[in-house]
């Protein structure tokens, strides 16, 4: 799904910076496995220097990290806003790509059954929000069929529950006796 290919995506990014940075230091080429392994440590430290500063959010019992999270994190995974100021004076990294959104941003799927099927969309009213399905088709409710009887009544619903079961037994009972060859008599519950 969504996860996966943003994943994809993260570690096509870190491929990319982790090949930029070696370029930079000095590297004219590199394998396959290993731009594939400084990238995954790359992510990984990422991930670290995330995880430290938003420990470090939560002790301050905040919940959103700023700068100075950030810069404690680096600091405790070993590296500081110097050194990486000194490395950025030194080495011009570009972008790969002119501009990269993060995570991609694609247009939300049609995940209605009748945008699937080529159905005829339902009525969007203008108060409704836009995550919200539209109506359905109007002749979905306009000839509902009411059910009849009393809804909410639990005494009515027991009484029909209870016709329902005598006639099932009725039936039966007669099926049985034309079974056997005797005559069927009225069940004593039903009068």
């Amino acid at each position: 799904g969504v996860w996966v290919k943003m994943e994809a995506y993260a570690n096509d990014a870190c491929r990319t910076v982790a090949a930029q940075v070696s370029e930079a230091v000095g590297f004219q080429a590199m394998t396959q496995s290993t731009a594939d392994t400084l990238a995954e440590v790359l992510a990984r430290y990422i991930e670290e220097v995330g995880y430290q500063s938003h420990s470090l959010t939560e002790v301050s019992n905040r919940t959103q990290d700023n700068a100075l999270d950030v810069r404690q994190a680096l600091v405790q995974c070993g590296t500081n806003l110097c050194d990486l100021q000194r490395f950025m004076g030194r080495n011009e990294l570009r972008y790969a790509k002119a501009e990269v959104a993060f995570p991609v941003q694609r247009p939300a799927p049609k995940s209605s059954l009748a945008s699937r099927f080529g159905a005829e969309q339902g009525e969007r009213l203008g108060h409704m929000p836009d995550f919200m399905p539209a109506l359905p088709p109007k002749h979905s409710y306009m000839a509902s069929v009411k059910q009849t009887g009393p809804r909410g009544d639990a005494r009515w619903i027991k009484k029909q529950k209870h016709k329902e079961r005598q006639q099932i037994e009725q039936s039966l009972h007669n099926m049985a006796a034309s079974a056997s060859g005797k005559s069927a008599k009225k069940h004593p519950a039903q009068t």
